[in-house]
């Protein structure tokens, strides 16, 4: 049990997680919230879905008939190509990341119904790293895939190289380590480099509150991978003007001292709190924080706590919060035609999966797949694929987040702020002090800062 909670931690923290084989590429519950729109219908204003027609969002044509065909790689025929989707949803943590498959599962049956990719239909394999199989499930990959799309995997090292060793390409849900990061034959539609990080909480908790820079604290679970993102944003934080007067490490398990760390910082007068874990360990700290009277002005988080469940059970006690995020807020769904086909495409492809933020990221990476193989065509390889993700521009998921550079390097410079208030996750217009065309985002160089340095 202390295992397992110790993964689930890594994964939530990380995330806003043999030998080689030969490839042949020459032989030829935890719901935001709900849709109302129904299969043909549209938003309040009337506007007609796309999804009826193969578009998503701002896209046209995502998935189409067509006459593609060759066996131009692993996994591709003329007529199918076999795409798999890792998670760790059959691991001891039942159900982690479980919403990108559950996205995987809608979003191939929606393109299928739309005449697949040029008329080749996906053939979704169950690519289940299991938390400690992650070696194991690429070698099935390499044997059956052409690629692997929209997933992702806490431990996700591959200290055997088998995914990258088979010519596997990725168009990633999200990446954990640092080998993850920085392998090759990969595209992640929203990159998390090593070396760059995007910060538009810190610029907006400065602005928010000119007098408290000089109290800032970070708290950290003790994981390795964990340690390495407090690093960065410690060193981010020191950028942007921060002074450091708390740091600590605390146990990813079975942790008991939140009642004296909340008095540290009290005692601290410490008026800035990052703090990277687990939403579940944060309300232990909120209550702490409760029952001694006092909180931080101000408290900066990551995507990963947008949560219902954090949200159900710290209640009234979380204080004012910072949530940094990339993506259009579920919560104003009927506000953006993407998101709200998002709810849509779950409703009617899959209704019993689940509706999450991860799987809002994980069809932004099948979009992509989708884009890049049509542009392929029938000479559908690996080389292609990845060549004409990197190409595409301004990547939006046709409007689900902020604009990004597909690749592994360039983190997005635009965010905004989330505030978790009478339990619903609102954003923050204030806050986030919108520059876009659209009035939603903040999008400026001082949010993205190199680390490590």
């Amino acid at each position: 049990m202390k295992h397992t909670r110790a993964v689930a931690a890594a994964l939530v923290i990380v995330l806003l997680a043999a030998s080689a084989c030969g490839r042949d590429e020459d032989s030829g519950e935890d719901e935001e919230t709900t849709s109302s729109t129904e299969a043909d219908g549209g938003d309040e204003g009337g506007d007609a879905t796309a999804l009826a027609d193969g578009g998503f969002g701002e896209m046209e044509a995502v998935c189409q008939d067509g006459d593609a065909s060759g066996s131009t790689a692993t996994g591709v025929t003329d007529t199918e190509i076999h795409v798999g989707t890792v998670t760790d949803k059959g691991g001891p943590v039942s159900g982690l990341n479980v919403e990108m498959y559950d996205a995987a599962v809608a979003f191939t049956e929606w393109c299928n119904d739309n005449g697949g990719i040029l008329g080749r239909e996906l053939v979704l394999d169950d690519a289940d790293a299991k938390l400690q199989e992650y070696e194991a499930a690429m070698t099935t990959a390499c044997e059956q895939d052409f690629a692997l799309v929209g997933g992702g995997a806490v431990f996700d090292e591959d200290p055997n190289g088998v995914r990258v060793g088979c010519g596997l390409p990725n168009i990633a849900g999200y990446v954990v380590s640092e080998p993850a990061r920085t392998a090759d034959l990969q595209v992640q539609p929203i990159p998390n480099p090593v070396d760059k990080i995007a910060i538009g909480r810190h610029p907006a908790a400065a602005a928010a509150y000119p007098d408290a820079v000089d109290h800032y604290g970070i708290m950290t679970s003790a994981l390795p991978s964990v340690i390495l993102v407090s690093d960065q944003l410690e060193d981010a934080a020191t950028q942007a003007g921060f002074t450091i007067d708390y740091r600590v490490e605390y146990a990813p398990i079975n942790e008991t001292g939140w009642d004296n760390f909340a008095r540290e910082i009290k005692d601290k007068g410490i008026k800035v709190l990052e703090y990277v874990g687990q939403p579940a360990d944060l309300v232990l700290l909120s209550e702490a924080l409760d029952t001694a009277g006092y909180y931080p002005d101000v408290i900066l988080l990551s995507t990963n706590f947008i949560d219902e469940v954090y949200a159900q059970e710290v209640g009234d006690k979380a204080g004012n919060t910072f949530i940094q995020s990339v993506f259009h807020p579920m919560t104003m769904a009927d506000d953006n035609k993407a998101t709200q086909d998002y709810l849509d495409l779950m409703e009617q492809y899959n209704p019993d999966g689940k509706v999450a933020q991860l799987g809002v990221q994980s069809v932004s990476a099948w979009l992509l797949f989708a884009k890049a193989a049509a542009e392929c065509g029938s000479d559908l390889t690996a080389e292609c694929l990845l060549e004409q993700a990197e190409a595409q521009e301004g990547w939006t998921g046709g409007g689900l987040h902020a604009e990004q550079t597909p690749g592994n390097e360039e983190p997005s410079e635009c965010s905004l702020i989330l505030t978790l208030t009478d339990g619903e996750f609102v954003y923050n217009e204030e806050a986030t002090r919108p520059t876009d065309d659209d009035g939603l985002f903040n999008c400026s160089p001082e949010n993205v800062v190199t680390v490590g340095g």
